[in-house]
Formats: C-alpha cells, structure tokens, sequence
C-alpha cells in the first residue's frame, strides 16, 4: 500500500493547474487508503527539506535551470532534472522496497520518468508513469509541442517507459497515440481523465442578472492559449449586448494590451474563493482555447474547471478529447482553433437563454462523473491489480 509519488511540482511550492491537480490525486488516493510519500525537487534553496510525507530533495544553486534547459535541448542531457534525478536516485534506492510502487507523474518532462524506471531496474518494485501531458519532444505522431530547436526524444521515451507495469494517460487521444507506437506495451496504457480537484456547491452563490451575454475566458495569457481569439470573434459581430471577461495576468502579453472598450474587462487573478463567487454570480459562459494540433493529446483543466462551474463553454480547440468532450456531451460549441467564423457563430447561438438552459441541464446532470473523487477510483482500481 506504499507509493513514493515524484513529481517536478507540487501546490503550494509552485503555482498553476499542474501542482494542484498532482495534490488533489495524492489527497484522494490517501483517502482510499494508500500511503504516499511524495519527492520533488526544492529549487529555492540548497536545503533537503523531510515535511512530513513530503521530501524535497534540493535543486536550485547546484544545477541552473536554464543551464540544464538549454543541455536537454542540445541531447547532452536527457532532461534538465538528468543530475537532479542521480541524487535523488541514490537517496530512494535503498528506502523503496519491492513491494512498493514508484508513481511517476510527467507534464511534459522526462526526469521524474526516467528517475520511476532507474529505480524499477534496481529494486523491481512496480512502476507507474502518469502523463498529464505528452512528452514534450517525444513520440507524437510527428507533431512537435513547438518550433524551437530541441534534440528528439524519442529514443529515450521508449526506453523509460518499456518496464512501467501501467501507463496513465489524460487522454485517449495520446492513449491511442502510445498504444499505435509502442505496440508490445499496450496492455498497460489506459487513460484516465482526472477531473475536477474540489465540487464547489453552485446554489450558494445568486446569479447577478443581466441583458448582456458574458463570456470569460480565464488563465495562463500565452501564445499557446491566443486569448485575443474570443476578442477577435466578438469583433466580427459587432453586438453590443456581449461583454468579455479576461481573467489573468495579462501585463506582458501584448495581444490584449491595447484593447479599451467598454465592454471588455480585465482582471488580475483572483483568490480561489474570490473567483468562484465571482464566475458563479457574473459570467454566463467560459471560453477554452488551445492553438496547436499538438495539444490535441491534452485535455485543459480549464474544461472541468467550468463543468464545476456547471457553465457551458466555446472552445478554440484542435481535433482530441477537449472539443469531443465539449460536442459530444453537449457542454457547448467548440470549433477549430484557426475559425474565427465559427467562433463568431458560436457566440450568436448562446445569445439564446433557452440554449443556455438547455446546456447548463446537460452539465449539472453530468457533473458528479467529473469530480476527482470518483475519477480516480479508475487509476485505485488498476493499482490494486498491480502485481
């Protein structure tokens, strides 16, 4: 029943939808039983922190971070955790035994993967990668995350995942993917969607009503997201009944610096309570984008982030699990990231209360198969069948 959980991050060391997403399985899977003691690297200091069920094995000062960025890129190292991952190895290999299962998360890096298989070769105890995003230059089907130089990385995928005794996905799109590539390892890979971290009760918050349809898009403001696509499908109908809603920090992103119109609105990230107060009493549908065929194998947290919030949503999105899920389960209207058209069309339908009604039904009725409670009995159960 022991897991040594690795990941690169954790809430509250680091910020965004990664680290909370990897506290929110530990916290479940400890409440069906399991005891978890999770590594991951410190990289404020040089001090090897032991914080109850959590050690943090130091990373800042001995390995620069751009340094060791740049030396993957080149091939010279595997992974910017590559010497990381050796001390870390020499403090794990003689605490895990072989009975216990060495759950390796990835969100795109190799290391705390390669660290998972290093010590399965050692110990033989069962081994568990857990992608929550493709490899990042790894097999794709030959589509790469970007167009910045970098060493593939191929060779080294296969190599440190052909002993995991289970493979978990966030998608079926990169299930598939894994399962056509790596043929002799497809009894072991199974997706599983992780959900959403917390149910949030939405009848204690009292809709503020308006005339207006209010779209908010809410998160990481980046080039991979292109936010300013939902201004630019607003622009093209010309409709003063809608009003968008743009929550993050957007101060050095420059597409959306110079808009100044009186129904768009900017807001800084907002505490989490503060946020669901104010998505639940102001905002009448969320907006999802992601701008590459690439992150078809991804499925944004910002969708189950919105079924909580039980909002209908458009997306921006490429072929994969996030537009089916949103299309296919009737949770809105999501389009290809490159129509704009469709994006405008879009937001003429939700003009409809009735439509919105309708949506808003499907949600709710749906909601509970998404809270992270119940997903995760998926990834206990094939746990438990580890032998």
């Amino acid at each position: 029943m022991k897991i040594w959980f690795l990941t690169r991050s954790l809430y509250p060391y680091q910020k965004g939808g990664g680290p909370l997403i990897r506290n929110g399985q530990i916290d479940n899977l400890k409440e069906l039983g399991w005891d978890i003691t999770v590594i991951n690297p410190n990289y404020d200091n040089e001090r090897f922190i032991v914080n109850q069920n959590i050690i943090q094995i130091p990373f800042k000062r001995k390995y620069i971070q751009k340094l060791t960025s740049i030396l993957e890129r080149l091939g010279i190292y595997e992974d910017y955790l590559d010497k990381w991952l050796n001390e870390a190895f020499i403090y794990l290999k003689d605490k895990v035994k072989k009975e216990d299962i060495v759950f390796a998360t990835s969100g795109g890096e190799l290391g705390m993967i390669k660290l998972g298989s290093l010590l399965q070769k050692e110990i033989d105890c069962r081994f568990v990668v857990n992608f929550h995003d493709p490899l990042n230059y790894g097999y794709m089907n030959g589509l790469r995350r970007d167009k910045k130089f970098h060493i593939g990385r191929e060779k080294a995928h296969e190599e440190y995942i052909s002993n995991a005794d289970l493979i978990l996905t966030s998608s079926e799109y990169y299930s598939n993917v894994l399962k056509e590539k790596f043929t002799t390892l497809e009894d072991r890979i199974y997706n599983n969607y992780f959900g959403y971290i917390k149910k949030i009760d939405t009848t204690q918050y009292k809709k503020i009503e308006s005339k207006r349809l209010r779209i908010a898009y809410v998160g990481t403001m980046g080039t991979t997201q292109k936010p300013e696509l939902l201004y630019e499908a607003y622009q093209k109908l010309n409709n003063k009944n809608i009003e968008l809603y743009f929550i993050g920090d957007i101060k050095n992103y420059t597409p959306l610096n110079n808009i100044s119109e009186k129904n768009i609105h900017f807001i800084d990230f907002l505490p989490h309570d503060e946020f669901l107060k104010f998505m639940c009493e102001n905002i009448d549908v969320g907006f999802v984008s992601l701008i590459s065929d690439y992150f078809g194998a991804c499925v944004p947290s910002k969708i189950y982030e919105y079924i909580n919030l039980e909002l209908p949503m458009i997306g921006a999105l490429p072929l994969g699990d996030g537009k089916d899920i949103i299309n296919n389960k009737n949770y809105g209207i999501a389009c290809d990231y490159n129509d704009i058209e469709g994006l405008s069309n879009a937001i003429k339908i939700f003009n409809s209360k009735e439509y919105i009604t309708n949506i808003k039904k499907n949600i709710l009725n749906d909601k509970e198969q998404w809270y992270m409670k119940n997903r995760i009995l998926e990834v206990d159960k094939l746990l438990r069948e580890l032998k």
